[in-house]
């Protein structure tokens, strides 16, 4: 079976776990009649914000205008009295049929009433670009302009919203500001702080909360991924309630062993053990280590605000996820501000951003990373 077959795109996903009541703030939003342009929908990585988007996009694109609502009087009833109104059931889901011919379109991502925004490839390279375009946003702008041809709707889905440039994301404002009749925008976010203020404010907030431990652990085992007592525990801890995470690092143990190694090099700051770090970087390198590359980023990125987040609350209830990971996290809170470390991580993350659009040597920038976390000044 294909991973595709087991772990199908947000577009061809039919089930969303958990999130109820997200899906419930949308209905009422329809059942009102007064439905928010545009939607930002935010969450940790692969908790379910793209699959919510997708359920959100074939529903309306099924559905009608205006909210059910009771049939007009047609006149007085035989004998004078008021005429009864029989009220019009309303919508208690979002799930449409994997028979439907919206779910089918919607999965190809064919319906004329649909746009997509995502990094598209680079003509030149094959590799998809590091970041959504202005062009590829006056496109969606454009389509946002046509009156719907198949439903009462146009909706836009952007994902992510995160990976929009400067120019694309002021081109996007603009469609916000002055929205479209017949239009709604869902916007994905992994990191809504980082987008621009205008933009948040301009959108009605879906914010999904991780998932419970338990329906992780449960999730894995249904979808097959079999693993032992002390790589499950990693591995529901790396995931962080994103069932999707859990799927990743479960599916494929490279992942698994790419954070033990990280975790040693970690543990050992700010004297990393050269051989640990330079026999990371070589996997990293040439086109197998691609995906590896992409992988150990992330992992880092996600260490990075963990340590940020406990660094500004304290909570003392966090448990840990490889040994002396609290003692590090003090002496790395005793060696520097926490404004220090976050100009730290944004600056690994513009340097690992540049490795993509600049074509960057991986495995150096893979160690200058780790240089700049050593630096305990401005």
């Amino acid at each position: 079976m294909t991973d595709e077959a087991r772990f199908p795109p947000p577009e061809a996903t039919a089930h969303l776990l958990g999130h109820q009541e997200a899906e419930a703030s949308f209905l009422r939003a329809y059942a009102s009649g007064r439905m928010p342009h545009a939607w930002l929908i935010t969450g940790p990585r692969g908790i379910g914000k793209a699959t919510l988007a997708f359920r959100m996009a074939r529903f309306l694109l099924s559905h009608g205008l205006a909210a059910p609502a009771p049939a007009e009087p047609a006149g007085m009833g035989l004998f004078g009295e008021e005429p009864a109104t029989v009220p019009v059931p309303e919508p208690t889901g979002l799930d449409i049929p994997p028979d439907h011919p919206i779910f089918s379109r919607v999965r190809e991502l064919s319906h004329s009433d649909l746009r997509v925004l995502r990094r598209s490839p680079n003509e030149k390279t094959g590799k998809l670009r590091a970041e959504i375009t202005i062009d590829e946003v006056r496109g969606a702008i454009e389509f946002l302009h046509m009156t719907p041809g198949e439903s009462d709707w146009r909706v836009l889905v952007v994902d992510s919203a995160d990976e929009l440039n400067r120019n694309a994301a002021n081109a996007l404002l603009k469609i916000l500001e002055e929205p479209r009749p017949r239009t709604v925008i869902l916007l994905i976010s992994h990191a809504p702080g980082r987008l621009l203020p205008t933009i948040r404010s301009r959108c009605r907030k879906l914010a999904l909360e991780p998932l419970p431990q338990s329906v992780i652990v449960s999730e894995l085992k249904r979808h097959g991924v079999d693993l032992g007592s002390a790589e499950l525990a990693l591995c529901t801890a790396l995931a962080e309630g994103s069932l999707g995470r859990a799927l990743e690092f479960g599916s494929d143990n490279a992942g698994l062993d790419l954070f033990q190694s990280m975790a040693q090099l970690l543990s050992s700051w700010p004297n990393y053990d050269t051989n640990i770090l330079h026999k990371l970087g070589d996997r990293l390198t040439g086109k197998a280590g691609e995906g590896q590359f992409e992988i150990a980023v992330t992992l880092l990125d996600w260490w990075l605000t963990r340590f940020i987040r406990w660094s500004a609350v304290q909570d003392p209830q966090m448990a840990e996820v490889f040994p002396g990971e609290s003692g590090l996290m003090e002496r790395l809170k005793g060696a520097a501000s926490l404004d220090h470390w976050l100009q730290s991580w944004e600056k690994v993350s513009r340097l690992f951003a540049r490795v993509a659009s600049a074509n960057l040597d991986r495995k150096q920038a893979w160690a200058t990373a780790w240089l700049v976390l050593a630096s305990t000044r401005g």
